[in-house]
């Protein structure tokens, strides 16, 4: 089947799928921390940006749900590292990446809408 078959809905599509996985205010940059090997809580916290506590361990939940990541608790400590599926997800974050770092000059201060 086509990537673009109109017979492809949300659920039935790999697009929609990746992006149920990758997708909303924080997976994409919870997998991007953890591309760098593994981190305990605060670490991710930090690297992430204003998320809080609750959330964030919502979608560490969610993602190793979906196997993107494994939770490893050393006694004194918890950490997180990415699985190989994960792992799988270098390229198409990098390309995302690429994607927003060339489309940079769209961006402005105060636009209603994006641009073209």
């Amino acid at each position: 089947m086509h990537w673009m078959s109109p017979d492809l809905v949300a659920g039935a599509c790999p697009l929609s799928r990746t992006l149920d996985i990758i997708g909303g205010k924080w997976n994409a940059m919870i997998i991007r921390e953890l591309l760098g090997g593994p981190r305990r809580f605060s670490q991710i916290r930090a690297g992430v940006g204003p998320i809080s506590a609750k959330t964030l361990t919502e979608r560490l939940r969610t993602l190793r749900d979906y196997d993107i990541l494994d939770r490893t608790d050393a006694g004194e400590h918890v950490s997180y590292a990415l699985t190989q599926r994960g792992q799988s997800l270098r390229p198409v974050l990098l390309e995302l990446w690429r994607w927003g770092l060339a489309d940079q000059e769209s961006w402005s201060e105060g636009a209603d809408e994006p641009g073209p």
